[in-house]
């Protein structure tokens, strides 16, 4: 749904007042139940469960209440869930779905949480409507989003209508180790096409306005469709999370590589103090696999985990083995004819071969065990200098 810009702060803020309305019993704090964190504990934890029981209840209702006509099937499904009214206008009525998440053995944390759902999102085919608007507020531990999502096709004889939604949603993570799953729209999209599949309009109604909320309304079979569809979506999106959450997030992997990360830090610098320098993968920066570190007063270098003495080093030099991708040629004008004028002998035109690098920088160690470091860095020139130039240092100052 797009909103003319004279109307988008009030959208926003009517918006904002939703928010702290459906989170208002999970407001107060913010902040994820303190879990003391060390990688041992991490590690040797039981796998965290996502526990939601409200689902199968919830989805056991709708089903149970299934009618073939969708007018008694709304009608019946509103006695079970009920609208929930705008306490600053009465006319004003959200259909609002709530799940939450009980996260047993919840060794994990926060960001890499909403990290992990955002990415689910953006790649599921039938949730990735939301990825566009989505935002993580890491300070508050929330995920807010919205997309038109079409959740009901209705079809007369004239004509075909397709109903969407723009639901808020909101992923909250609670205190008291609480995942909180919310959904509420107040109004829907009425896409009406003829029978050549032209789109000739669209109505815009709030649901308080049309069935079966409003008993009155026009187009009753449509929107009861939509009222029925609307909270089967909403469930059906909480319940593949949690089963995607108890199979993909039964640890913090991410979370594990960071304590181990600190863990072997803090290990290192028991023994030889704070580095003096350190070459880091830009890409994995939780590895201490993938740095070299130097500790100049212990007179000390970790190559990729591996310590070797300073006076232990005899040479380094980079190397390249590069990959040619030849040019192509290309033959115009011979052979061909134009307006009847013939042309011949023609022009060529050839590509540049093309040049991919891939440095390595060999260090030789007077070690009968490990005489030989390669230290590949691609098509990283820079980086593979930079090594080199630190080696050279410690072949100096030794």
């Amino acid at each position: 749904m797009f909103f003319a810009p004279s109307n988008f702060e009030k959208k926003m803020k009517k918006l904002d007042l939703i928010m702290l309305l459906m989170t208002f019993f999970a407001l107060a704090p913010f902040a994820q139940a303190s879990v003391e964190m060390s990688y041992e504990k991490a590690f040797n934890a039981p796998a965290i469960q996502w526990v939601c029981p409200e689902v199968e209840k919830y989805q056991g209702i709708i089903a149970s209440m299934r009618n073939d006509d969708y007018k008694i099937w709304a009608n019946d499904l509103m006695e079970s869930f009920e609208p929930y009214t705008n306490p600053l206008d009465s006319s004003d009525k959200y259909l609002i779905t709530q799940g939450v998440l009980t996260i047993e053995n919840p060794y994990y944390y926060a960001e890499n949480l909403l990290n992990y759902i955002a990415s689910w999102i953006k790649n599921n085919r039938t949730y990735n409507v939301f990825a566009k608007s989505l935002s993580i507020d890491n300070d508050k531990k929330m995920i807010t989003t919205t997309g038109s999502v079409q959740i009901a096709r209705n079809a007369s004889l004239l004509e075909v209508y397709k109903i969407y939604i723009t639901p808020l949603l909101i992923i909250h993570i609670m205190e008291d180790n609480k995942l909180l799953v919310s959904f509420s729209i107040n109004s829907y999209n009425n896409e009406v096409y003829d029978a050549n599949n032209r789109h000739t309009e669209t109505k815009k109604a709030k649901v308080s306005e049309v069935y079966p909320l409003g008993s009155k309304s026009t187009y009753k079979n449509s929107y009861a469709r939509a009222y029925v569809a609307s909270y089967s979506y909403f469930w059906s999106f909480i319940s593949e999370l949690r089963d995607d959450l108890n199979v993909h997030f039964t640890r913090d992997k991410k979370m594990l590589s960071q304590l181990h990360y600190k863990y072997t830090s803090d290990s290192i610098k028991s023994l030889y103090g704070e580095p003096t320098k350190v070459i880091a993968d830009e890409l994995n920066t939780s590895d201490i696999n993938k740095e070299i570190r130097v500790y100049e007063e212990a007179q000390k270098i970790i190559f990729m985990g591996k310590s070797v003495d300073f006076k232990d080093i005899i040479s380094c030099e980079i190397k390249d083995d590069p990959k040619i991708i030849p040019g192509s040629s290309t033959s115009l004008g011979a052979g061909i004819s134009i307006f009847g004028i013939g042309l011949s002998g023609g022009n060529t035109y050839r590509t540049p071969d093309k040049t991919i690098h891939n440095y390595v920088v060999s260090i030789n160690i007077d070690s009968l065990k490990n005489p030989l470091i390669l230290i590949a860095t691609g098509q990283n020139e820079f980086k593979a200098r930079e090594i080199v130039s630190v080696i050279e240092y410690i072949m100096r100052h030794r």
